[in-house]
């Protein structure tokens, strides 16, 4: 036996007794398809990839034309698709998201049929230089909805990779903008548009959802070369950096657009004046945009004849110096928007440097307004929202779909399956920032009331029930709410300083990966030295709801004892609060750890000599779905 084979000996008799300590220390729930990645290797239970740990990726090329007229975007691409599995591919699973669109399509909810298109046209469609017959009579390619499968000729082998050429079109809708469309006057935001690999992983294969509207991003890394041309007079803001931006701007605007990533302060690099006289793009009939992004998981763009484009810079890391440019893009005289700029600076400085402090990656975040109410939509580096009327709302919005950055982009979640991996913690960070910009909003006390009013319904399903399956009225709860407050409950318990150490572990490990839920469970379990399946079994797996009630309360000599039930199954901290004849407080706080070996009820002391008044049990702060029960009147 040579060293190097007793040295790879050793290192699969380490990983093993490691699986085997951390797998005996969680008593979770596992579906047999998860447990065979642990097996396998892929996955490790300290929550960390595991040593055979795979993924594909692909390298795409397009050149895409957009006629605002018609509304029409056609294309050309090169996709070259890499298969670093462990498996031979005998097929390949292509997304058409436009096919959405097309009647006879699987949705989530009914369309008008006003608003039906013929879906994505296929005009061509090779693979290493062999035309495939894509017609619907087609023995080599069956489409199902959004899904296009084909059959390899040549099966595609470990290691090795295949050429896809494509040309396609689709009308961009005006009357059904789910996520993306044509927003009138010439302003589109454009995403789900191009033919797209499908996910190939180590827990399911070939990701086979079709894309019905409500589901969202599941994506490989990939790098993007996207040439996109326009009319005269349009502009295009996309992910990635602009590579022609001298060619295709203005030279003022240009040099506003340089000045802008440099300068702490907004720069407005586009003026309402400027779009008066016509002095943005180069006087071509059209002109090409040309845009560059490496590793991320999608590529989405915007363009408009009207808006005006405010930017401002920040260093986001100390150690290189490297600063992102933060800019909004919107109609003129947008309620709020004029601050877009500096709350996208807040917001990504908070993400940066508070939590979970891992600085921006990407050289952009652009905000795109497409002047519905509200409500907005993520992808790398662009963001696609609302015009909310309410300061809070608005930075909220903005900061929501920013945080989206991280999870899913930095980390390739499957938001398909886990939304709440992705939703929850995009509505867990804003929190502090809104309420330092508008005082008294109290977000946190909105966010705990739109989960306790909701929780335990018949209807609402706990967060590991898979997404695509929760067509429930309270799905909102599943993805959101519930995580939401489940990640500050679990901040509590830990305290910011483990809780944040924790999370940049996460972070840090499956950067570039596709985390599962396990994961994250375990990478906690690892970097805290404690089994949280306590914790992890009711706020992810298990039915139920957060509800303490005081039972009773007595009062002995110096002492008063108040008895605390959980009713309901779901561990949150606790707050008793001591009210006074004398009008004074006392106070006893524990964290949800008080709950870990409970048998559902305990006894809260409290040493006084002043004459008790009133018990109060938990906060505003603090979930609780029946609070008939949390305050007690000494008679």
């Amino acid at each position: 036996m040579t060293s190097k084979t007793l040295l790879s000996f050793f290192v699969l008799i380490f990983f093993a007794l490691t699986l085997q300590t951390y797998s005996q220390t969680s008593s979770l729930y596992i579906p047999r398809n998860i447990q065979k990645a642990f097996e396998k290797g892929t996955r490790s239970y300290d929550g960390k990839p595991g040593p055979n740990y795979w993924q594909n990726g692909s390298d795409y090329k397009i050149h895409a034309e957009v006629n605002p007229i018609t509304s029409i975007l056609s294309g050309v691409e090169t996709i070259t698709y890499h298969n670093n599995s462990p498996d031979t591919l005998k097929r390949i699973v292509v997304r058409l998201y436009q096919n959405v669109m097309k009647p006879g399509s699987v949705r989530d909810w009914p369309f008008n049929p006003d608003a039906f298109t013929d879906g994505v046209k296929l005009d061509y469609f090779l693979i290493n230089g062999d035309t495939i017959n894509v017609s619907p009579k087609s023995k080599e390619v069956r489409v199902s909805s959004t899904n296009m499968f084909v059959k390899l000729k040549n099966p595609l082998a470990p290691g090795d990779s295949l050429k896809i050429n494509a040309k396609w079109s689709f009308e961009i809708s005006e009357k059904v903008p789910i996520r993306m469309g044509n927003y009138k006057d010439g302003d589109f935001f454009v995403a789900y548009w191009y033919p797209q690999m499908s996910v190939y992983d180590d827990i399911d294969g070939w990701d086979i959802l079709n894309y019905q509207g409500n589901v969202e991003f599941y994506n490989d890394f990939s790098n993007y070369d996207v040439s996109i041309t326009v009319p005269n007079g349009y502009t295009i803001w996309a992910a990635g950096e602009l590579q022609n931006g001298s060619q295709v701007l203005k030279e003022d605007i240009y040099k506003r657009y340089l000045q802008a990533k440099q300068s702490d302060e907004t720069i407005h690099i586009i003026t309402a004046e400027d779009r008066k006289n016509n002095n943005v793009t180069a006087d071509n009939e059209k002109n090409t945009w040309h845009f560059v992004a490496k590793d991320v998981t999608d590529f989405t763009f915007a363009l408009s004849k009207s808006f005006v484009w405010d930017g401002a810079g920040i260093e986001v890391d100390k150690k290189t110096g490297r600063r992102v440019l933060t800019d909004v893009v919107y109609k003129d005289s947008t309620m709020f928007w004029d601050t877009g700029a500096q709350i996208e600076r807040t917001t990504i400085n908070y993400l940066s440097n508070v939590l979970p402090g891992y600085p921006y990656p990407y050289p952009h975040i652009t905000s795109f307004c497409n002047k519905g109410r509200g409500g907005g939509m993520e992808s790398p580096m662009m963001t696609n929202d609302g015009a909310p009327t309410n300061k809070a709302r608005f930075i909220g919005l903005l900061f929501h779909e920013i945080a989206h950055s991280y999870f899913p982009f930095i980390m390739g979640i499957n938001e398909r399956k886990y939304a709440w991996m992705d939703e929850g913690w995009a509505s867990f960070f804003p929190q502090e920032t809104v309420d330092s910009l508008v005082p008294g909003y109290d977000y946190l006390k909105r966010n705990v009331h739109g989960y306790e009013s909701t929780a335990g319904m018949e209807s609402e399903l706990p967060p590991m029930v898979v997404s695509y399956s929760n067509k429930s009225r309270y799905m909102r709860t599943a993805f959101y709410s519930r995580p939401s407050n489940a990640y500050r409950e679990l901040e509590l318990l830990l305290g910011r300083k483990l809780f944040k150490k924790a999370l940049l572990d996460y972070i840090t490990n499956w950067h570039g990966h596709h985390p599962i839920p396990y994961d994250f469970f375990f990478t906690f379990n690892r970097v805290t030295g404690e089994d949280l399946s306590w914790f992890w079994k009711p706020w992810f797996f298990e039915f139920g709801y957060p509800d303490l009630g005081i039972e009773n309360v007595t009062v002995k000599n110096d002492t008063i004892e108040v008895k605390i039930k959980k009713i309901g199954n779901i561990p949150t901290r606790v707050e008793v609060t001591f009210i006074f004849n004398d009008g004074t407080q006392g106070k006893t706080e524990l964290s949800s750890r008080i709950w870990k070996n409970s048998t559902g009820t305990i006894l809260v002391k409290y040493k006084t000599d002043k004459k008790l008044s009133k018990v109060l049990l938990g906060n505003k702060h603090i979930p609780d779905s029946n609070r008939k029960n949390n305050e007690f009147i000494v008679k």
